[in-house]
């Protein structure tokens, strides 16, 4: 179990203001230190890991490190860029922020193995007298490995999903209230994390599904985010009241904003990313089959070897 493979310590979100009318929406940047600061922490402590790592006792490519750092670049742009504030008065980019925060951060920190350097970058007390007593703590272990099993997380990232957006009241009461708005983003970065812990391998742990039996468990989670982009797209309404209240920067009327919202969801966020995620996990399983082939031919050729310099070796000595 790998708490620390989570950026737990991100609990405050970039105020949700709207933008006033006469503002070039552009330049609606947040710059919210409650956020920031411990985003920066944490890519320190991944930094500080790394060149506290010198004898590693596996790879840790660049495309890794660049791969977590990804992340938490598209995690800031996500909440800090002109992006949040407009998706208090377009549901569309709202859409596209909470599809950035649920489909690309995610795997893209977990890509970047990140416990093995949060680990050995924040400070020792942190490590000795908090994560060691939290990973070893058997309840812990037993909710982690609930909220791990494959049925569980799929079954959330479903939920949670079709919860926000469907449950009448919901969604506008996010756009209204400041904390249930941070509540919103951060379950949703939290089940997505669960998600995808399951379909990446975060060295120097491992997913407990086969690899090609994650295609499965993905397109699992995928087929109910289809239905529900279906029922944004064919609605014979708007569902949320705030978003025909605000002043809208698009040139779009509030049914059409919820259309393309559906669209975003179903097709760029959905269908084109699904099939980038199972073409990635094919070749994660040729690759995988194909250095396990390599060490049995390597294991086989060793031993023929060894058989052949035992026999020379008998022959000599007769």
């Amino acid at each position: 179990m790998a708490i620390t493979a989570f950026p737990t310590s991100l609990p405050a979100w970039a105020p949700h203001d709207v933008i006033n009318e006469s503002t070039r929406w552009w330049l609606a940047w947040n710059f919210d230190l409650q956020f920031l600061i411990p985003l920066a922490l944490v890519g320190y402590w991944y930094a500080r890991g790394l060149r506290r790592w010198p004898d590693r006792s596996r790879a840790h490519s660049r495309w890794r490190t660049a791969s977590y750092y990804s992340g938490l670049a598209m995690l800031a742009l996500a909440f800090e860029s002109p992006l949040d504030r407009l998706g208090e008065h377009q549901f569309s980019m709202h859409m596209v922020q909470h599809s950035i925060v649920m489909m690309f951060v995610p795997p893209l920190i977990l890509l970047g193995a990140p416990t093995t350097p949060m680990l050995r970058g924040m400070p020792r007390w942190l490590r000795q007298r908090v994560v060691r007593h939290v990973v070893s703590n058997g309840v812990v272990r037993a909710v982690w490995g609930f909220l791990t099993y494959p049925i569980v997380t799929m079954a959330l990232f479903v939920v949670l999903q079709w919860g926000w957006h469907l449950m009448p009241g919901w969604y506008d009461r996010a756009l209204n209230d400041d904390f249930i708005h941070q509540v919103q983003h951060g379950s949703f970065l939290a089940v997505a994390m669960l998600f995808w812990w399951n379909i990446i391998d975060p060295k120097p742990l491992h997913s407990r599904i086969p690899v090609m039996a994650r295609i499965l468990y993905f397109y699992g989670a995928m087929i109910p985010k289809h239905i529900l982009a279906a029922f944004i797209v064919f609605a014979d309404a708007p569902f949320y009241p705030t978003y025909e209240r605000v002043h809208r920067f698009l040139p779009l009327t509030p049914m059409e904003d919820q259309q393309l919202a559906g669209v975003l969801l179903w097709v760029p966020f959905g269908e084109l990313l699904n099939l980038l995620t199972a073409g990635i996990i094919l070749g994660f399983w040729f690759k995988r089959g194909n250095a396990e082939q390599k060490a049995k031919e390597d294991a086989e050729d060793a031993l023929v070897a060894a058989q052949a310099a035992s026999r020379t070796a008998e022959s000599t000595a007769g």
